[in-house]
C-alpha cells in the first residue's frame, strides 16, 4: 500500500492538473473572445474606411471566427468543471459557514461527513448523467452549425473533469471519515 506521503503527493499533483487544465481552457475562452471581437472591429472599421473613401453607406461586411460562441461555451463548460474538482476537494470554495463556526470540534467534522457525502452523492449523479449525454451525442451526431463540429468529445473532457471530481471527493470524504484533518493538507498561499 502507499504511504500517505505519496498518496498526498499523487493527489497533490492531481489537484495540479486539474487547475491547469481549467485554466488552459479559461484561456481559450478569453483568447476566443478577444480575438474574435478584435477582428470583428478591425472588419467594420475597414468597410467604414472603405464607404468613406467611396462617398456612400452601401458597403459592410463583419468577419467573425467561425464556431467562436460554441467553442467558447464549450471551453467554459470544460473551464468550470475542471475547477469544480480542485474546488472540492480543498473545500476553498463560496460557502456560509454560520452553524459550523458555532459547532463544536466534533459537531464540525460530522457537518463536513455530511456534506462531503451529500457533494459525493450528487457527483455521482451528476457524473452518470454527463456519460449519458455523452453517449446519446456519440449516438446522434450532433454537431455545432457551421464547422460541423461533433459535440461529444468537448462532452466527454466535461464529463472527464466531472469524474475526477467525484474521485477527489471520494478522497476527501475518506479522509473525514478516518479522522484525518483534510483542511490542514492543502494549504492554498494568500494572494498578494
Amino acid at each position: 500500500m502507499a504511504s500517505p506521503a505519496k498518496l498526498n503527493k499523487a493527489i497533490d499533483k492531481l489537484i495540479v492538473f486539474t487547475e491547469t487544465a481549467a485554466g488552459i481552457f479559461l484561456a481559450a475562452v478569453t483568447l476566443f473572445v478577444f480575438v474574435n471581437v478584435t477582428v470583428r472591429g478591425a472588419s467594420t472599421g475597414l468597410s467604414d474606411v472603405v464607404n468613406w473613401f467611396q462617398g456612400n453607406e452601401s458597403f459592410r461586411f463583419v468577419l467573425t471566427i467561425p464556431e467562436w460562441y460554441h467553442l467558447s461555451c464549450l471551453a467554459l463548460g470544460v473551464c468550470i468543471f475542471w475547477g469544480l474538482a480542485a474546488t472540492s476537494y480543498r473545500n476553498d470554495h463560496i460557502k456560509v459557514d454560520i452553524l459550523w463556526d458555532w459547532a463544536s470540534p466534533a459537531n464540525k467534522r460530522l457537518i463536513d461527513i455530511f456534506a462531503t457525502g451529500v457533494l459525493f452523492l450528487f457527483l455521482l449523479v451528476f457524473s452518470y448523467m454527463l456519460g449519458v449525454k455523452v453517449m446519446s451525442g456519440y449516438a446522434s451526431g450532433e454537431a455545432t452549425y457551421d464547422l460541423r463540429l461533433e459535440l461529444w468529445p468537448f462532452h466527454l473532457v466535461m464529463a472527464l473533469g466531472i469524474v475526477v471530481a467525484t474521485l477527489l471527493v471520494a478522497v476527501r470524504l475518506f479522509r473525514l471519515v478516518r479522522g484525518e484533518n483534510v483542511e490542514s493538507e492543502h494549504e492554498i498561499e494568500p494572494v498578494e
